[in-house]
């Protein structure tokens, strides 16, 4: 049985009241069984099933051990089937709770009828339906009654969807829409396919494929009906459910459904498309600003001895400007006496080729390559539409762009005099004007395109519909929601609600900061403050004495010798039969009752991806199996809500275990990534310079119990910072973390502030801490042997924004909690902004203060400093064994879309998490066996034992070599 969580020790505790129900019985077995009925209905909120009768023995031994009822007294209880019914009468009295009766069933039916109209998982709407039954007090039906009304209601939702979305679609879109499913003569994909294509790698060619699938979209008709009444939820839902469907299956559905799929297909896929053609656009602008740095950079190169023999001219002329004893009559012929005129007029000519001419700057290398800009551009401008403050540059940078999309329509090449040029900075203004004051129009174009990047990158301009590059407003709750939610939120934060009282909390929590910091400087041998700055010494680390050593040496001696050899496809099965995870993955209707075919293919398909195998090859491994039906379980029933799910139930597996104690209480969590090759030509493909190769990573999140519980697929030229949220606030387990750890990529300012709003904290180990700063609030406080540090101008916090921004910042981090837009597409945008956007400055400000607050916690707390090595060492260890399990071809990535790749890291995630489930069970089983108390060995130790570093797992298949096929002589 699965064992039960330690958070559920209250439900199954016996109240005075319910001992004195219970002593109503007046025969042992009748009072066992009453009280293991009111235990079972708490916590599974139903009642357990009469024939027979439904145990639960985690819960079955606790009751009996508060009552001191031998176990076994169930099994006479048990046979008095009208005593069993009649107890559960009594028991619906007692909790107070009601039958799932006729009333409960039309209240359930309207709750799940609005939920499938905005969320279309069925799994997710199961799950809602027992929480909405539990918060009412109704007992939960048979699972045949839930999946029968969810099933009913989701139908009804459906066809109301279905029909409100076709009553908007004109007969035309109905044609266009239908044309996406039908090859054109000379073709070999359908529209539809070609949409479902993900981006190639960055080039003029893949940005003109993208602005043709937009003009696709755009010309089906489908982007003018309004969706936004659907929730994103559902609309995702249906984007998958094209995304996975052959142009055969969609066909063969009623036209209702494909019609509305359909569009919520083209509205997702439009929105995607403008996000990759923005970031595509970024990588070539970046990228032909490094060619020309490069090409430079070799003209440097080349020249050298040129450039040196110009160099020591110039020195010879300044060494006679210089000398004094030559009088300025005379400067002129002692020049030409060691350098000729000839020689003087050739170098100046050379010097001014790097001073003011075509080397003086990179941007002239750039402007060079202007033709190359020309191949996308043009397609690029008439495939966005943009939006932006209409003051100073960025209005300037707006009107160009308007004024070079005319130009481009109608053909023209000479730019008009009054041409924009206020979004032109300085430095390149002498390039663009020409010395007869027209305008170059190379250079003016070239200058716009890089403006746009940046404005759109820092979000001073935004293209209306894009997820990542939209409007910044659209990251926000409705402001009606947030009013609801406002109290709670900051006071689960222990914040002040009222901005007229942050600023004095804030100056009031800093100063607390700062005297744990001096009232343990004396003792503080790790970091000193002087007047240069600070001083380090090397940080003491946790090393055991040498008996203590020896007895751990022993303890992993006895471990390794009694831990069972087991290949991971049995391990895996082992893993299920315990915690049913494969139940996630298998239709509603039939995870009551587990067919071994169905957990064959699920748990053949869940190898697949997490080792890197591919569904066609594991085919070929696994008898018993085909690629179609791998091919069916990827596409259909591992999705990211599945998988989420599963995850979920296999930490709970791991912290239901009394070993996993020993390592942590799941409070604590650490992220890092973790890099693979990745060949393939998409628009993901980045180049890691420390990698050394093409690569992705997968960025993993584990708790301090070594529980895996969230992981995700970012491109490597990604900061990791923006991630972090994303797994501390997405994942589905039941984890209660209050502290996060990361390195120096997952930490930025903002990141302080938004754990802090939160109610978190977030703890980095931060690189080169001898150059952090710490900051003050005011000048009203002594800071002893801070001062030199924290006294300078520049460390010094007015809290006068945050104040004023302080009901927005609440409202921002809600949002993200809510989960009304993904936290990574949020904060990467609100880093990118300046210090001009005074909502970026509050929110960086806010961070300051918390990061002084963690810094000085850091530098004096050696016990903080001992739990972030632990955490990120977890985590390294983590990466240790995926590297291991996602063996095959090398260890490279080899799927081209996206959602493939979020695929194979899911998958690896929960082939990681049944391992470590199994590994600390058998740490479990090994330690619990009495030949263990007879060795004296300490259980203690365990804390320094992980459930990684054992190699009895046989990761790789098998090779059957069949002797009858070895012939006993060799053919001639």
């Amino acid at each position: 049985m699965v064992q039960q969580e330690i958070s559920l020790t209250r439900e199954t505790e016996l109240s005075d009241e319910d001992l004195a129900e219970v002593q109503r019985c007046r025969r042992p077995a009748n009072r066992l069984g009453f009280a293991y009925q009111i235990v079972f209905a708490r916590v599974h909120n139903r009642l357990p099933r009469q024939q027979p009768l439904e145990i639960d023995e985690a819960l079955l031994s606790s009751t009996a051990s508060q009552l001191r009822i031998d176990v076994t007294q169930v099994d006479d209880y048990a046979k008095r089937q009208h005593t069993v019914s009649d107890h559960q009468s009594r028991i619906r009295s007692h909790l107070g709770s009601r039958a799932f009766d006729g009333d409960a069933v039309e209240q359930l039916e309207a709750f799940i009828f609005e939920e499938s109209r905005r969320v279309e998982q069925a799994e997710a709407l199961l799950g809602r339906a027992q929480q909405f039954l539990r918060d009412r007090g109704i007992l939960l039906p048979a699972d045949y009654a839930l999946h029968r009304i969810i099933g009913e209601q989701r139908k009804l939702a459906r066809t109301e969807i279905y029909r409100r979305i076709g009553e908007s679609i004109s007969e035309s879109t109905r044609r266009s829409l239908d044309d996406l499913l039908n090859v054109p003569l000379g073709k070999r994909k359908s529209p539809l396919q070609r949409l479902k294509s993900n981006p190639s790698k960055p080039s003029p060619d893949a940005v003109v494929a993208l602005t043709d699938k937009i003009e696709t979209i755009r010309d089906t008709g489908g982007l003018e009906i309004d969706l936004s009444w659907l929730s994103a939820n559902y609309q995702r839902s249906l984007y998958h459910y094209v995304r996975a469907s052959t142009v055969h299956r969609l066909k063969s559905v009623e036209c209702e459904r494909r019609y509305a799929s359909l569009l919520c297909f083209l509205w997702q896929s439009y929105r995607d498309a403008l996000d990759q053609l923005i970031n595509m656009f970024d990588k070539l602008m970046t990228r032909m600003n490094t060619k020309a740095e490069k090409d430079l950079d070799k003209k440097m190169r080349e020249q050298r001895r040129s450039i040196k023999d110009s160099m020591e001219a110039v020195q010879t002329v300044g060494h006679v400007l210089l000398d004094e004893d030559i009088h300025d009559a005379e400067l002129r012929s002692v020049i030409f006496e060691r350098i000729s005129e000839e020689r003087l007029s050739s170098v100046i000519a050379e010097i001014a080729d790097w001073v003011t001419g075509k080397k003086s700057d990179v941007f002239h290398a750039v402007v060079a390559k202007f033709s190359y800009l020309r191949r996308f551009t043009p397609e690029l401008l008439r495939a966005l539409s943009l939006v932006g403050q209409r003051d100073g540059p960025v209005r300037a940078c707006v009107e160009a762009v308007d004024l070079l999309k005319t130009m481009n329509d109608e053909n023209k090449r000479t730019l008009p005099e009054d041409a924009p040029l206020g979004f032109i900075p300085d430095r390149l203004m002498p390039i663009v004007r020409k010395d007869d004051g027209s305008i170059d129009r190379h250079a003016w174009e070239t200058a716009l395109m890089f403006r746009l990047r940046d404005e759109l990158k820092s979000g001073n301009v935004h293209v209306p519909q894009s997820k990542r590059f939209g409007c910044f407003e659209d990251y926000f709750i409705p402001g009606e929601d947030w009013d609801s939610r406002r109290e709670a939120f900051f006071r689960r934060a222990n914040l002040p609600g009222n901005p007229r009282d942050v600023a004095d909390y804030l100056e009031n929590r800093l100063n607390a900061a700062y005297d744990l910091f001096l009232n343990s400087a004396d003792d503080n041998s790790f970091a000193v403050a002087t007047d240069d700055g600070w001083q380090f010494s090397k940080d003491c680390t946790e090393e055991l004495d040498s008996e203590t050593d020896q007895k751990l040496d022993g303890l992993k001696l006895w471990l390794s010798k009694r831990m069972r050899r087991i290949r991971l496809a049995d391990l895996l099965i082992e893993v299920d039969n315990e915690l049913g995870f494969t139940s996630h993955f298998l239709p509603v209707g039939s995870q009551g009752e587990r067919d071994p075919d169905d957990i064959t293919v699920v748990l053949a398909a869940l190898m697949a991806h997490g080792c890197n195998i591919g569904p066609y090859t594991m085919a070929q491994l696994t008898n018993g199996v085909s690629y179609r039906q791998l091919k069916k379980v990827s596409d259909w029933h591992l999705t990211p809500e599945t998988q989420k799910a599963a995850l979920a139930c296999l930490v709970r597996g791991i912290v239901g275990l009394d070993t996993t104690l020993h390592w942590g209480e799941g409070k604590t969590s650490a992220s890092d990534g973790q890099r693979f090759s990745m060949r393939r030509k998409v628009l993901q493909q980045t180049y890691s310079l420390k990698f050394s190769d093409f690569a992705m990573e997968f960025y993993s999140f584990v708790a301090d119990n070594y529980a895996p519980f969230y992981s995700l697929p970012i491109e490597c030229t990604n900061r990791d910072s923006a991630f972090v949220l994303d797994g501390v606030l997405y994942n589905e387990t039941d984890l209660e973390l209050e502290e996060h750890y990361t390195d120096t990529h997952g930490y930025t300012d903002i990141n302080f502030a938004a754990f802090a709003m939160l109610g978190r904290r977030f703890c980095p180990r931060i690189r080169g801490l001898r150059n952090q700063r710490i900051y003050r609030i005011g000048n009203r406080r002594d800071y002893g042997s801070l001062s030199s540090i924290v006294g300078r101008s520049d460390r010094k916090v007015n809290p006068r924004a945050i104040v004023a921004h302080w009901d927005r910042i609440g409202h921002f981090y809600a949002s993200l909690e809510r989960g009304h837009t993904t936290a990574s597409v949020a904060l990467k945008r609100l880093v990118s902004y300046d210090e001009n956007n005074q909502f970026y400055r509050a929110n960086r400000d806010l961070g300051r203060i918390f990061k002084t607050e963690f810094l000085l916690s850091y530098l004096s707390e050696p016990g903080l400093r001992s739990r972030i090595r632990r955490g990120l060492l977890k985590v390294e260890q983590l990466h240790a064994l995926a590297r291991d399990v996602y063996y095959a071809r090398r260890g490279r990535i080899n799927v081209r879309e996206l959602h493939q790749q979020v695929n194979s890291c899911s998958c690896l995630t929960l082939v990681l998490a049944c391992i470590i489930y199994w590994q600390a069970k058998e740490i479990s089983r090994v330690v619990g066996d009495s030949a263990f108390a007879e060795s004296g060995l300490d259980t203690g130790l365990l804390t320094h034992i992980s459930p990684i570093e054992w190699d009895n797992v046989i990761l790789y298949g098998e090779y059957v070599i069949n002797r009858r096929l070895i012939r006993r002589t060799v053919a001639a």
